[in-house]
């Protein structure tokens, strides 16, 4: 019997952690922000089945440390968003230090019952290794398409998918401007 109770006390353990959602393994920061995105979309989630499809939507950006800030319809003064029905449209600008800085921007309309999110990340770097990047992402013709190259700036698509990579070379640095969008189905 005292062999067996360490193995009893890690299997009621074990099975308590996989009961758990993935929204309530989140941190309390990761929760807030989601709530936020949910309540300015103004989407009723109360089994938070929503919040947890947006989180698998951009999980990577709440790797290590991060920060954030977003903004509605009616932070500026003269927006005329301001009657309490400003719903339908969050952006959210997170940081962290693996990923720069990253844009997500979520529009809702509820006849539609999707949202569509656009994903923009910045990245800046030496203009030898963007231009490297650049050049092996051109010659993948199997993944990538050339929409336009021109000087020091170029845009490349991914095939059949809204994906975009901006390029932009200036002096001995460079950025590349990564956007996607996808729709998340409700």
């Amino acid at each position: 019997m005292k062999k067996l109770l360490p193995f009893l006390l890690l299997l009621a353990f074990s099975s308590n952690a996989f009961a758990l959602n993935l929204y309530d393994s989140l941190s309390e920061p990761q929760k807030s922000v989601l709530t936020t995105i949910v309540t300015q979309l103004g989407i009723k989630d109360d089994d938070n089945s929503i919040k947890e499809k947006l989180y698998n939507e951009s999980s990577f950006i709440f790797e290590e440390r991060w920060s954030s800030y977003w903004t509605g319809l009616n932070e500026l003064a003269r927006s005329n968003y301001k009657d309490g029905k400003e719903k339908g449209f969050i952006e959210l600008a997170l940081n962290n230090s693996k990923h720069g800085t990253v844009f997500l921007t979520y529009i809702h309309k509820p006849e539609a019952k999707q949202i569509i999110l656009v994903a923009r990340q910045i990245r800046h770097g030496s203009s030898s290794l963007v231009l490297e990047e650049f050049g092996k992402r051109k010659a993948d013709t199997d993944k990538y398409e050339l929409r336009h190259e021109s000087g020091n700036y170029a845009l490349l698509q991914q095939k059949g998918k809204v994906s975009f990579e901006f390029f932009h070379v200036s002096g001995n640095t460079a950025s590349v401007v990564y956007q996607s969008q996808v729709a998340i189905d409700l």
